[in-house]
């Protein structure tokens, strides 16, 4: 079973690439992205995304090359790769969220590494604004095609 994982991440954006690789080194088997967001939304929605990601690694239909790429574009709401790194890119403004897609048990060796770590908070809760409900619903509608 797969699943999604979100932390608050505190450090400096100049730390962040290293981070990013490091993790994606340590937890080949997840997908990982560092993204900054004005508003974080709740947990609950950026799972029903990272969802959408699993998704459409599953039945190739990603919007991008690499997951962890449509996993941006899905969180910055566009298809435009350069927007999507400018707006939400993890050298962008906003807070700064990690979040990782994948094999349960794997999230689960994450989880406790992150929960382990004062730089970041994992996100919980299952409720959904009507403002997640529209994040995840520009998420989907990036993937349809017309």
């Amino acid at each position: 079973m797969a699943g999604v994982l979100a932390a608050k991440a505190r450090f400096g954006s100049g730390d962040a690439e290293g981070v990013l690789l490091s993790l994606r080194k340590r937890h080949p088997d997840l997908i990982i992205q560092l993204v900054r967001l004005k508003k974080v939304p709740e947990s609950r929605t950026i799972a029903m995304v990272g969802q959408q990601t699993l998704r459409a690694a599953e039945t190739g239909a990603l919007l991008a090359a690499k997951p962890e790429v449509d996993l941006l574009l899905r969180l910055a709401g566009t298809t435009q790769i350069a927007v999507a790194i400018e707006e939400s890119g993890y050298r962008a403004k906003g807070e700064m969220l990690l979040v990782a897609a994948g094999p349960a048990r794997r999230l689960s060796g994450l989880r406790k590494e992150l929960v382990g770590d004062p730089s970041y908070q994992v996100l919980e809760g299952e409720t959904v604004s009507p403002a997640g409900l529209a994040v995840v619903e520009r998420a989907a509608l990036l993937g349809t095609r017309s």
